[in-house]
């Protein structure tokens, strides 16, 4: 399974997350050490960031593989 890293934006922290499904407007992950899913998505395939909110926090991620 790819792994990629999620920031939180809100706090600074970043977490790796395990990817589910990925295309080139959305990226489904789940959060390790959480279980929590989490859905980021791009305005257009050619953002460079997916965005997503959870718990009233914002993350982001390149969307690319680290492992």
């Amino acid at each position: 399974m790819d792994i990629v890293k999620i920031t939180c934006t809100d706090t600074d922290k970043t977490l790796n997350g395990d990817v589910l499904r990925k295309s080139d407007r959305f990226i489904e992950v789940v959060v390790e050490g959480t279980g929590a899913k989490l859905r980021l998505s791009k305005k257009t395939p050619h953002d460079k960031l997916y965005i997503g909110r959870m718990a009233g926090l914002e993350f982001t991620s390149t969307g690319e593989v680290v492992i």
